[in-house]
């Protein structure tokens, strides 16, 4: 497969990276349906063949892993992670590219067992950010893992309160806060790797400190379990729930980077930068109600590209007041 080619260009706002289309390049735009200009980009995804298989897939992979996480927490995990790594395996062999895969699992989000199918996308990102890392098999192996284990612990919160629609009350708040530390608990006793049940224990700290159990710093906190911490938040973010619909992936992208404090800076950098440079080239609907089409990265706000719509360009780094409302 060919490498995709990087041109650079100098603006005011820094050196941007312009990913050049070309015959069998990493990635591929979905199916698109001829008359459905209307759809928007992940509506598209979702009408066509390609999903349908995708999601059938998905959904027998979760309701398997149900069975065997609900499984680890009584037994010693034999043989039941390498069934769980099947089913990534299973799901990720579905998907053209990491790319791919990331805009398909955002047109699920129609599983009830919220948990079991949040843990399934959390190992699947993690899959992809520890192949940007160039991280070793074995190392991505314990990774993917971290990811499919890190809210075992919510196994031990009363299921009403995980499911709730509406807002947590105070001491619902502090029940759900307890879910690392229950997790660790489950972990530390099973025969794996201690990253992992470090990261069930540290996804929710922050490098800043500002995290909880423990408010741990980024140097006293696993670095698996920093790039779980930020899997679980954008896969969390983009999902549909109950309450709310699911964020647009450059609001995402723009609210983690200027959270940046919040992440590991090479993990979200990585994460950002090749988020964000997958969707160059893509036409989206901006809040004034103009199309336009992505053209040039702004190096240093990855989620405020420029758009160029009609005989305007916009450049969202220095327009704060304009952002991109969809993917079309």
């Amino acid at each position: 497969m060919k490498k995709k080619k990087i041109l650079t260009a100098n603006l005011e706002t820094g050196s941007v990276k312009i990913p050049v289309p070309e015959e069998n390049e990493n990635y591929v735009q979905p199916d698109l349906q001829k008359g459905n200009k209307d759809l928007t980009y992940f509506e598209k995804i979702q009408a066509s063949e390609e999903f349908r298989i995708f999601e059938s897939e998905f959904n027998s992979c979760v309701n398997n892993f149900k069975g065997e996480l609900n499984d680890l927490v009584a037994k010693n995990g034999d043989g039941i992670i390498e069934n769980m790594l099947g089913h990534v395996d299973q799901v990720f062999n579905k998907a053209r590219n990491p790319i791919h895969l990331m805009d398909m699992m955002l047109c699920i989000r129609s599983y009830d067992d919220i948990t079991y199918a949040h843990s399934m996308n959390v190992a699947l990102i993690c899959d992809i950010i520890g192949k940007w890392l160039k991280l070793s098999d074995d190392d991505l192996m314990v990774l993917v893992t971290a990811g499919l284990l890190h809210d075992i612990g919510k196994l031990k919160i009363p299921p009403e309160i995980i499911k709730k629609p509406g807002r947590l009350t105070n001491e619902e708040f502090a029940l759900v806060q307890k879910h690392p530390g229950y997790g660790f608990d489950i972990l530390r006793t099973k025969n794996l790797d201690s990253r992992i049940a470090n990261a069930a224990l540290q996804h929710h700290e922050r490098y800043n400190g500002s995290g909880y159990p423990d408010k741990l710093t980024g140097i006293e906190t696993d670095f698996f379990a920093s790039i779980v911490a930020i899997a679980d938040v954008y896969d969390a973010m983009t999902s549909n729930r109950s309450y709310r619909k699911g964020i647009c992936p450059f609001d995402v992208l723009e609210q983690m980077e200027r959270e940046k404090d919040n992440y590991e800076p090479e993990v979200l950098h990585k994460f950002i930068n090749n988020t964000a440079e997958s969707y160059v080239n893509n036409e989206v609907m901006l809040s004034n109600g103009e199309r336009g089409r992505v053209i040039l990265l702004n190096k240093n706000f990855l989620s405020r590209p420029l758009v160029a719509a009609g005989n305007n360009t916009y450049d969202l780094s220095k327009m704060r007041n304009l952002y991109i409302e969809n993917i079309i």
